[in-house]
């Protein structure tokens, strides 16, 4: 299975920005020097959390991207990068069970829980 490459950028900054103890702002550049990804598709990818309350943003010298969400769960990042799981009216019929046990799953992985 091919998943969104959006999604799994998203998953790795959230992870990388967890890790960090302080709660300050960190640079796009930063991140992604050191997650190996693109500086432009990674201030995307940030734009599509921001937009979604999962980060905050500053702009300027001293700003950057910090986690905004108390919770975040994959469903969270899989709305933000990939659009909504219509499993109350899938284009095929049979694919709306498996569709909700994808999204029940997804919403009980919590990845960051502010403490």
């Amino acid at each position: 299975m091919k998943i969104n490459q959006d999604f799994v950028m998203a998953v790795e900054t959230i992870l990388f920005l967890k890790k960090r103890k302080q709660n300050g702002y960190l640079q796009a550049s930063e991140i992604a020097k050191s997650l190996d990804f693109s500086v432009g598709y990674l201030q995307k990818v940030i734009q599509m959390l921001s937009r979604q309350g999962i980060v905050e943003c500053k702009r300027g010298r001293i700003g950057g991207v910090r986690i905004r969400a108390r919770a975040i769960t994959l469903l969270d990042l899989w709305k933000a990068t990939c659009g909504g799981l219509d499993y109350a009216q899938p284009t095929v019929a049979v694919m709306r069970k498996p569709l909700r046990a994808f999204a029940d799953s997804m919403d009980k992985s919590v990845i960051y829980k502010k403490r």
